[in-house]
């Protein structure tokens, strides 16, 4: 199969590859510029996420259960070889098994239900994650936006949401966007504790960043989000949610996410 060069049109299956980390690093990030240009391929990606995620969930209690000996390779490849009535009744067996009630196969297709059911009412699961990042991005700019940041200095900044976070984290330099670093803190969220750090310009504009890891929505493109007169930009990637927010029209928000975005990818990349 032709790889696709990253000036191909985006089909449905890059929409896939991309939700299975299947991509390489060009064509990954043609997917995501076309995510970020059109809403409708972005929701879809959205709920691909989210269905994925569900059924890694409904299955979890099984994933590692040893393949049972009757669905061996060798056993299958046996029954090939006996006479055709072992196999009628081998096949009777199985329609028994998957229509004799509530016993058998019934819990089968019910399983299949509920996934499905969930997949179509409940597939918002990897949109509320990206929301609810948002949501707290907002709330806690509101909440301390107008106070002076905590007094630590940047590298005892970076090791304490390091440490909360469980991961290496680095503050975005945003002087190139006309944004100076103003200080930081550790700030607690209903998913846990979260990094904010905070941005200021020359006629006193305040913006800020904030990130904390990402339970279920470990890679979502970004999405515009606004209420009221707080808003910004909120995305995920490898496994860390990223919110730029501030009282700034989309317009302003939007490369200073892009550049929030290129840094973290480029320290990832390292």
């Amino acid at each position: 199969m032709t790889r696709p060069t990253p000036s191909a049109p985006i089909v449905e299956d890059d929409l896939h590859a991309y939700v299975d980390g299947l991509l390489d690093a060009e064509r990954r990030k043609a997917v995501q510029d076309h995510l970020d240009r059109d809403p409708e391929a972005a929701a879809a990606v959205t709920r691909l996420i989210a269905q994925r995620q569900l059924l890694r969930s409904a299955f979890a209690p099984i994933v590692d259960e040893p393949v049972p000996e009757r669905l061996q390779l060798r056993t299958l490849l046996a029954q090939r070889q006996e006479p055709p009535t072992r196999h009628w009744r081998w096949a009777a067996a199985v329609l028994v098994a998957l229509g004799a009630g509530s016993v058998g196969g019934w819990q089968v297709r019910d399983r299949w239900e509920q996934v499905n059911v969930a997949a179509n009412g409940v597939a918002n699961a990897g949109a509320n994650g990206i929301a609810a990042l948002a949501g707290e991005a907002r709330s806690s700019y509101l909440a301390y936006a107008s106070d002076a940041p905590e007094d630590l200095d940047r590298e005892r900044l970076l090791r304490v949401v390091s440490d909360k976070l469980r991961r290496p984290v680095e503050i975005p330099d945003l002087s190139a966007a006309g944004y100076r670093f103003a200080g930081g803190r550790l700030i607690a969220t209903v998913h846990g504790p979260a990094g904010m750090f905070f941005y200021d310009r020359e006629d006193g504009t305040r913006m800020a960043v904030m990130l904390r890891p990402m339970a279920v929505e470990k890679e979502a493109p970004m999405m515009a989000q606004t209420t009221g007169p707080i808003g910004g930009y909120s995305w995920a990637m490898r496994g860390l949610g990223y919110s730029v927010v501030g009282t700034e029209s989309p317009t302003t928000l939007h490369p200073v996410a892009d550049e929030v975005r290129r840094q973290a990818r480029e320290k990832a990349s390292i």
